[in-house]
């Protein structure tokens, strides 16, 4: 609607802002200083509308404090590093038609260029320039000066530096370990290497080993082991397809599914495939009972969890007392445990019930937890097990709770040599980036960050204690995160990447050289090129000589740590909710283990989502949008207060034109109004009601707007600035004919100022029309620039509230007023109680004493009327009387032309003279009147 108007001020204030290089930060102890960042984004895409919610609210803040008089550093980088980038490359490479298509149609790529961005450093060059002009294009205020990419010589020296302190500290460890694993690319992958950001989350699996006829063995994976008693059958699926593996030394069958998967976590290796026919002439004998069991065909199995093949325990399972009952072949049903609540055969009663697939997933997991926590061994399995067996079992299992009783069965298991353990993705399935499924693999001498280390990771609880989240709910969730932090594989055997200093074959994943980083901002645009670990020991720890460490590198380094001392700690960093699960408590770890507790980040601000089309934005769904594309659409400052001052902070949003353009179209009214104020030229001497009014009026709105920025509550600061502030003058243009020259240019430039933050371009076309200076470094507005008038506040809002009364009336009769009737109280001992309800409110007495102690009828009416009042007209009314009839005389004209009616008629309520209409006279109370209309 508006886009070409926004967008050509934009693109003039912002060649102004780079030619006057209005936002380098340079040292100056003149100032308090403030260091704020964002996460670096990977560069395998353009900037979506994600990216704008965190970077634009870390803008807006960096922009305001700049106007308090901080000296604001706001640095920005780029990721290189990780699968993102080299996924993406290597689809192109490829010829992926819809990642070609979606190129070409959803990121603007021209078609020549795309192919050019199979290589992957030409990829990520390529986004990183588009990143870099987009960041401009939404106004963001950054040092551009101190600008990196992770393929940065320097940056590679600094991560090596980083990896050598955490593994002289012990955190740095060679560890055997299972860890999510790309079969394709051969790596170990984090959340940031997977389709969907999922983080893998690896939990172990018990399995059964089952003997079997003709030397065919079955390995069975069960989340129930204690229900081998109970186990009549073992199923597999008959869509499916076997193979026979050797394991230690035995052969045994499982899916070939499952053999994909386990022969990354287990040394197996494949004799051959087996048919489904084959498989069901065999047998197998449960270990503990000593029972034949025969292998039945199910669709219940699902082939790619466990290992395939699945033991069967009716009793105590839906799905398996369906399974039985469709193989239609008899079996003893055996219940193991009994539990209040639930019947004998609990697996009988659900499918007796519903076979309803889902509701019966629903049984199943309803009867596993209820056992778990509630049921006991019944006695009857001691008659199941041979008799080598019952003592151990009379003693461990029988009558034992289930939670105990699964261990212990485990134990007899093991002792029988029939007990093992697998590893599943336990949120899967989980893709990679190149397509391949995520599978648990053990990893021999895999390098680790370990933050699972238990002093390590208590120090870290202990330590956020002093940072502040913002808002304070992120807290839990992050200490929850903290809490249950694992150790994180380092390495990566392919891709973009700083290579580990000690093994050139492997590089140091996206999470994990992220961590340190921003350190670099505060010295990166002054370092020398060749650079070594002495270096950042002397910068950011202050050890070496500083005349033999310049003479080797020619450089000022007391410059370099100076510059470091100055910055460092971040004060403020943002993020979006996502990175609370590794980025942000990684960033945590490592600056507590290399710099201690100083200089950990003061402030972390954690926003939300932003959603499109009421969905997370994903390739996939084709929902993915461009920032640029948004700024081209609807305008750069419409865009920069819808993706911050529409939600709370951690709210998601969905981005869509009916949430942006009625911005747009208000900032456009609000600066055509500032327009049109600044060409106002008139002889009006002295202030007026209405001007001292208009003063108070705003002098409120600021103070309010400040403690919102403050408080990180935008939606409210923007509401303030644009919807409020507008009525406001809307009000003044009404109450007055000719308006204070002097009152409105004063007024104009606190508004301007501060919406600067929010909307810096039009501020700064507006602000131009007053100053030759920038805007964007002018003093922030203070309430103390405007005198407070409470009488005008008092008066100009007792006659809003009779017009707001009247249309509420108009509403509740649905009909429109003619005569408007208002009856006032001029009662001098009400007015006395008016006066002791503010004292006991100002003393912070209850309501409910101040009416026992007056014991008058209308205390609690009165107290009521005046606690919404605010403190500065409560403090007035105390000294000073107020004449009702007065105020509403002096504003008829306003009274009428607003309301629209030719007579408005005021009583006096205590008057007896006076007719009572439709018995409304007795309802009146000071500064409350009565309304009639007719």
């Amino acid at each position: 609607m508006y886009n070409d108007f926004f967008n050509s001020i934009a693109s003039k204030w912002q060649a102004e802002w780079e030619k006057s290089k209005v936002f380098e930060a340079n040292i100056d102890y003149s100032k308090p200083k403030f260091f704020i960042t964002v996460p670096f984004p990977y560069t395998n895409s353009p900037m979506h509308v994600g990216h704008g919610r965190t970077y634009v609210t870390a803008d807006i803040y960096a922009r305001y404090l700049r106007m308090r008089g901080y000296n604001v550093l706001f640095p920005f980088a780029f990721q290189f590093t990780g699968t993102p980038v080299l996924a993406i490359a290597d689809s192109i490479r490829r010829g992926d038609v819809d990642m070609i298509e979606f190129f070409k149609s959803v990121y603007g790529v021209p078609e020549d260029k795309i192919k050019e961005l199979g290589d992957p450093y030409k990829l990520a060059e390529y986004f990183k320039e588009e990143m870099k002009n987009t960041a401009k294009s939404i106004g963001m205020s950054i040092d551009w000066r101190r600008s990196f990419t992770t393929t940065d010589t320097r940056f590679e020296k600094f991560i090596h530096w980083q990896l050598r302190k955490l593994k002289e500290l012990g955190y740095l460890v060679t560890e055997d370990d299972v860890v999510g694993y790309c079969p394709n690319d051969n790596f170990p992958v984090g959340m940031h290497d997977t389709r969907g950001d999922i983080e893998p989350e690896i939990t172990t699996m018990n399995v059964i080993l089952f003997e079997g006829s003709e030397s065919y063995n079955f390995m069975v994976a069960t989340s129930r082991p204690e229900l081998i008693f109970g186990v009549v059958a073992l199923m597999v699926n008959p869509d499916a397809n076997y193979v026979v593996v050797e394991y230690e030394g035995k052969n045994f069958i499982i899916s070939e599914k499952a053999y994909k998967k386990l022969s990354y976590q287990k040394d197996m290796k494949m004799i051959k495939t087996i048919s489904i026919s084959d498989i069901v002439k065999s047998y197998a004998i449960n270990p503990v009972t000593g029972k034949k069991l025969e292998i039945i065909k199910s669709k219940y199995v699902d082939p790619s969890l466990g290992t395939g093949v699945v033991m069967s325990y009716p009793a105590h399972d839906p799905f398996h007392y369906l399974a039985i009952a469709e193989a239609n072949k008899e079996f003893e049903i055996i219940p193991v445990i009994e539990t209040e609540g639930l019947d004998e055969i609990p697996g009988e009663s659900a499918v007796l019930q519903t076979k309803n697939t889902y509701a019966l997933k629903d049984f199943m997991e309803s009867i596993y937890r209820t056992e778990y926590y509630k049921g006991y061994m019944k006695d009857a399995i001691l008659s199941l097990v041979p008799d080598f067996l019952k003592q151990y079992v009379k003693e461990n299992i029988v009558g034992k709770q289930v939670q105990e009783a699964r261990k212990n069965t485990i134990e007899l298991l093991k002792s029988l040599n029939m007990y093992d353990t697998i590893y599943e993705i336990s949120n899967g399935p989980i893709y990679c980036r190149c397509g391949a499924e995520i599978v648990p693999k053990r990893i021999k001498k895999q390098w680790f960050i370990a933050y699972d280390n238990p002093k390590w990771k208590a120090s870290v609880l202990k330590a956020i204690n002093n940072i502040e989240l913002i808002p304070n709910l992120a807290k839990s969730e992050l200490e929850k995160t903290i809490f249950n932090t694992r150790r994180e594989p380092i390495g990566r055997s392919r891709g973009i990447g700083v290579k580990l200093p000690w093994d050139e074959s492997q590089i140091v994943e996206s999470l994990s050289d992220s961590t340190l980083y921003t350190v670099l901002y505060t010295i990166i645009y002054k370092m020398p090129i060749d650079i070594d670990n002495e270096l950042f020991e002397f910068i950011f720890l202050g050890k070496g000589d500083t005349k033999e460490l310049e003479k080797k590198y020619g450089a000022d380094l007391v410059q370099l740590r100076e510059e470091f001392l100055y910055w460092y700690p971040v004060d403020q960093r943002h993020t979006g909710r996502d990175l609370i699960q590794n980025h942000i408590p990684f960033y945590i770890y490592t600056h507590l283990a290399i710099f201690g507790e100083k200089y950990l980040p003061k402030r972390i601000v954690i926003n939300g989502f932003v959603r499109v089309g009421g969905r997370k934005m994903s390739k996939s769904l084709k929902n993915i949008y461009t920032l640029s594309k948004a700024i081209k659409e609807f305008g750069v400052d419409p865009v920069r207060i819808t993706l911050t001052s529409t939600s709370d902070l951690l709210q998601d949003l969905d981005f869509n034109e009916n949430l942006v353009n009625p911005i747009a179209e208000q900032l456009k009214k609000v600066y055509d109004l500032i327009d049109r104020l600044l060409s106002i030229n008139t002889e009006i001497k002295g202030l007026r009601t209405a001007d001292e009014w208009l003063s108070s009026k705003t002098r409120e709105i600021i103070e309010k707007v400040k403690n919102d920025i403050t408080s990180f509550e935008f939606r409210d600061a923007v509401n303030l600035l644009l919807y409020e502030m507008y009525d406001v003058l809307r009000d003044y243009f009404d109450l007055i004919e000719i308006p204070n020259q002097e009152v409105i240019r004063k007024i104009s430039s606190i508004w301007i100022r501060a919406l600067a933050p929010f909307a810096p371009h039009i501020a700064e076309e507006l602000w131009h029309k007053i100053s030759s200076t920038f805007v964007s470094l002018e003093k922030y507005p203070e309430p103390n620039e405007l005198d407070l008038y409470p009488d005008a506040i008092l008066e100009i809002s007792y006659i809003n509230e009779i017009i707001e009364n009247v249309r509420e009336l108009e509403d509740l009769v649905h009909k429109k007023a003619e005569k408007v009737v208002i009856y006032i109280n001029e009662s001098e001992k009400v007015k006395e109680l008016m006066k002791n309800a503010i004292s006991a409110i100002n003393d912070g007495t209850p309501l409910r004493e101040f009416v026992m102690k007056t014991g008058d009828k209308i205390a609690e009416k009165v107290y009521v009327v005046v606690s919404k009042l605010d403190k500065s007209i409560r403090d007035y009314l105390l000294k000073n009387e107020v004449d009702e009839e007065q105020i509403i005389v002096k504003n008829m004209n306003f009274l009428l032309k607003r309301l629209a009616v030719s007579e408005i008629v005021i009583y006096n309520a205590e008057d007896p003279t006076v007719p009572d209409v439709k018995g409304k006279k007795s309802q009146a109370l000071p500064l409350s009147p009565a309304i009639v209309i007719e």
